[in-house]
C-alpha cells in the first residue's frame, strides 16, 4: 500500500532531529535518481492530494444507460497495457533472462536509452537525460533495509511513451510514464491501483480501493503531457463503499461504479457513473446523485 512510502516527517530543528532518531542514514547519501516524489514527476498514485480547477457538475444518468452497468466487466489491479516485466519479458523470476530482455528492448532504441550498471537512462529528443538508478541499503539495528530496481519495457501502445518499471523492496510495483520527446514523467501504481488506460492510450485513470477517502485521478497522455486533467475525491472516509471500475466505452467514455453495502457485507445501494470527454471538457452523469453527497465526492477539472 502506499502508507508503506510514506515519508517520516521531522522536527526543524535538526539537533533534536539526530538525537531522536540518530544520524543520516547511509541512505540518504545514495543518489537515487527519479523517483516516484521527484518534484519533476506527476504523482498519479497521490491519493491524498486535494482536488484543484472548476467544479464539474454531477448530472442525471438515464435509465437506459444504468442498464448497461449490469453487464460490464469489473476491472482488477493488474492488466495487459501495464504488464509486470516478468510477463512482458516471459520470464520466470529470473533475473538472468530479464537482462538479456531488456538489453534487446534498449539496443532497438539507437542510443536513446542506455543501461549503465544500475543506471538507466533516458534521452528525451529535445530535453535533458533522464537517469533511474538501482539502489539498496542493508538491514541496520536503527532501521530496515529498502531498495529499488527499474526495467526498461519498452513504448505504450498508442501514445508511444516510454515505460520504466520500478521495483520497490517493501510495496509492489510501480511504473513511469515518459514522453519520448519532452521527457515529462508521470508515475502510476500498477501494482497496487486500478490503472486503466483509454483503447487509443490518450486517457489514463487511476484510483485506489483501499485508501480512504477515495480519489479518482484522470491524466492525459498525449504529445505534450502527461497531465491531470480530472481529480475526483470524497471528504470523508466511508469504509461501506467500495468503488470499481466498470470499463472504457469508447475512447473518450469510462464508467465507475460505487457500491454501498450493510453490516452483513450485502450491497444496499449502488451509483453508476459515466465520465465523457466532449469538445468542452470532462462531463459526469450519475444513477444516486445522493450516495455521491453522501461521502463529499466532487470532481474538480483542470483546463
Amino acid at each position: 500500500m502506499r502508507s508503506l512510502r510514506t515519508i517520516l516527517a521531522c522536527p526543524a530543528i535538526l539537533l533534536l532531529c539526530m538525537s531522536a532518531f540518530g544520524a543520516p542514514h547511509a541512505a540518504d547519501k545514495l543518489d537515487k535518481g527519479v523517483r516516484f516524489d521527484s518534484p519533476q514527476v506527476l504523482d498519479l498514485s497521490a491519493w491524498s492530494a486535494k482536488p484543484v480547477g472548476a467544479v464539474v457538475p454531477v448530472t442525471a444518468l438515464a435509465a437506459s444507460e444504468v442498464e448497461q452497468f449490469h453487464n460490464a466487466i469489473l476491472a482488477d489491479e493488474q492488466n495487459q497495457w501495464l504488464r509486470f516485466s516478468d510477463d512482458v519479458y516471459a520470464c520466470k523470476e529470473s533475473k538472468a533472462c530479464s537482462q538479456q530482455q531488456e538489453t534487446r528492448l534498449i539496443a532497438s532504441e539507437n542510443a536513446g536509452v542506455q543501461r549503465r550498471g544500475k543506471h538507466l537512462t533516458i534521452t528525451p529528443a529535445r530535453e535533458a537525460t533522464i537517469v533511474f538508478s538501482d539502489w539498496a541499503t542493508p538491514e541496520m539495528r536503527s532501521a530496515d533495509g529498502d531498495e529499488e530496481s527499474h526495467w526498461y519495457l519498452g513504448h505504450l501502445a498508442g501514445n508511444g511513451y516510454h515505460r520504466v518499471e520500478v521495483q520497490f523492496g517493501h510495496d509492489s510495483p510501480g511504473s513511469f510514464l515518459i514522453n519520448p520527446a519532452s521527457g515529462k514523467t508521470a508515475f502510476v501504481h500498477n501494482g497496487s491501483d486500478v490503472v486503466e488506460s483509454s483503447p487509443n492510450g490518450l486517457y489514463l485513470v487511476t484510483f485506489n480501493a483501499d485508501n480512504l477517502p477515495l480519489s479518482i485521478r484522470v491524466a492525459v497522455l498525449d504529445a505534450s503531457g502527461p497531465g491531470l486533467e480530472l481529480f475526483c475525491a470524497a471528504s470523508k472516509a466511508d469504509q461501506s463503499i467500495a468503488p470499481a471500475f466498470g470499463g472504457w466505452r469508447d475512447a473518450k467514455t469510462f464508467d465507475v461504479t460505487l457500491e454501498s453495502r450493510g453490516m452483513d457485507d450485502k450491497p444496499k445501494h449502488r451509483a453508476a457513473m459515466r465520465f465523457m470527454r466532449a469538445r468542452t471538457g470532462w462531463t459526469i452523469a450519475a444513477s444516486d446523485k445522493t450516495l455521491l453527497e453522501s461521502i463529499g465526492f466532487v470532481c474538480k477539472e483542470n483546463k
